[in-house]
């Protein structure tokens, strides 16, 4: 567990949960948190007065292309197709690769100025492309943005490097992509993890996970691809949420935490990746916070939520320059790209019982909040020595990250509002929907991990001229991984999830 001495920066919390989400900007989901004449934050870290929030303002922000003219940032997504709701923009899927977000960042002349989205969206979308100017309505994620109103929201969290899913994410789980700014084909990320380090200290972790397939984290890294212990299905979270507050730890929540959500192979996706409507994402989220908030010992707990990168979907902010150089990889293995910048804005919330309600958040310093925040404040709430933390994580990118210590500011338990499920959860088959980058990941690093190596680039080919759709992808899978899957497959079809979660449970070990 975690150490309670007057030298930790988190004395109350015994429990750390993160939950990260996929490819959408700040201004995509929370732009309008706090928009209009009067509508300003209560709180602000560090203190602002009058208060302020870095979010959209009507007829302000902009980007223009010659076919489209000049389109604002717009409170409210509409529908752009018959069969494409307001809940399903943009779509399709923006462009998410490290030149792609380079064109939406910086323009010709070389200036940060964010005026790229809506050109390199034409480039996919055509004459429908002005849905990338538009932004969610708090009406329209009302689970997201409760959470954001009732605890701590930052307006400047970015993703550690403008780079896709896999950088990002090898940068909350190890400081750094590894020289990665691209997926990559897949390849696995041979470096030491959080969980090696947490697993060599004797501190407790899992990783819990919603989709269909074996965990993000567990292909993603080798160094973990034999662990048969800490990989665990969402009912196992659950229902070590609903131990009493006086139970073994055995039964508890470990000390840290990583969630994540379905990627949306089989049933609906869960993580807000467009295409896909965001109603089961904004289901899952207020699931796994109802799961928290009527847990016993959860003054004991921290749970953050952030995304991973921006997805291409329209942000206002530049993202900083400056930022230190990670190891491994400190230069791009593809790229003249030194992960001297940021990525774009990501929506991050604080959650405990010891945040002032209401709170916006940013760095006390020059150095902003980035995905190696959660590392940084991992070491310093656990009390691990700095020499044995870098030892195991060695990136610079770590030692430079502001922490979250001055976010919890309440010395007494503060209450954990009830916020209802989302009204009118739209659930589609997606079947012959193209599949995305991410989920093809998880199809090659299941892969990889069942040979004990990986496939390698031809294969990845090969695999990406047979499966288009994400049907193919469910059909391979099945065959390739044996009848319970394909039974789990049936089960998920017709909705017995809980039957599916238990014919998965030897994919999630």
């Amino acid at each position: 567990m975690a150490p309670n001495t007057a030298t930790n920066p988190l004395p109350n919390i015994q429990h750390v949960v993160v939950l990260m989400m996929e490819n959408r900007s700040f201004d995509n989901l929370l732009g309008w948190l706090y928009s209009g004449s009067g509508n300003q934050p209560p709180n602000n870290i560090p203190a602002q007065s009058p208060t302020t929030y870095a979010g959209l303002v009507a007829n302000t922000y902009s980007n223009t292309t010659s076919d489209l003219g000049t389109l604002y940032a717009q409170n409210g997504t509409s529908a752009w197709q018959p069969d494409v709701p307001p809940t399903a923009v943009p779509n399709p899927d923006p462009g998410e690769s490290f030149d792609q977000m380079t064109a939406q960042i910086i323009n010709a002349s070389g200036t940060a100025d964010m005026s790229g989205f809506l050109a390199n969206y034409e480039s996919i979308a055509g004459a429908t492309a002005g849905q990338v100017m538009q932004q969610y309505s708090t009406d329209q994620v009302p689970i997201i943005s409760a959470l954001a109103r009732s605890f701590a929201v930052s307006d400047a969290w970015f993703a550690s490097a403008p780079c896709q899913t896999w950088p990002n994410r090898g940068f909350v789980h190890t400081g750094s992509s590894d020289g990665h700014i691209n997926n990559d084909d897949y390849e696995p990320y041979d470096i030491e993890t959080i969980f090696n380090l947490l697993e060599n200290q004797g501190i407790s972790w899992a990783v819990y996970n919603d989709t269909f397939l074996p965990s993000l984290v567990r292909v993603m890294f080798p160094k973990l691809w034999l662990d048969s212990t800490h990989f665990l299905g969402m009912e196992d979270f659950y229902t070590a949420c609903q131990a009493s507050a006086d139970a073994d730890a055995s039964q508890k929540l470990p000390t840290y935490t990583f969630l994540e959500p379905n990627f949306g192979y089989v049933g609906a996706d869960e993580s807000y990746h467009p295409p896909d409507d965001i109603g089961p994402a904004e289901e899952f989220l207020q699931k796994v916070y109802a799961a928290l908030q009527g847990c016993a010992y959860r003054d004991d707990i921290l749970f953050i939520v952030t995304f991973d990168e921006h997805g291409g979907c329209y942000d206002h902010v530049p993202p900083p320059t400056g930022s230190v150089a990670p190891i491994p990889g400190s230069v791009s293995r593809t790229e003249d790209f030194t992960f001297n910048r940021f990525g774009v804005r990501v929506p991050a919330l604080v959650i405990s019982s010891y945040v002032t309600p209401g709170t916006v958040f940013r760095a006390p310093g020059s150095v902003p909040y980035d995905h190696t925040t959660i590392l940084a404040t991992l070491r310093d709430w656990l009390g691990i020595d700095p020499s044995t933390f870098t030892a195991t994580l060695p990136s610079p990118r770590i030692t430079a990250a502001p922490t979250l210590a001055g976010v919890l500011t309440e010395t007494t338990p503060q209450s954990w509002p009830s916020i209802s499920p989302p009204r009118q959860v739209r659930r589609v088959s997606m079947t012959q929907a193209p599949i995305n980058d991410l989920q093809m990941s998880l199809l090659v690093g299941a892969e990889s991990r069942r040979r004990g190596a990986y496939i390698g680039h031809a294969e990845v080919a090969r695999l990406r001229q047979q499966i288009k759709t994400r049907g193919d992808a469910a059909a391979w899978l099945a065959n390739r991984q044996g009848q319970h899957v394909h039974a789990a497959l049936e089960a998920t079809q017709r909705g017995d999830t809980a039957e599916a979660q238990r014919l998965l449970a030897a994919v999630h070990r």
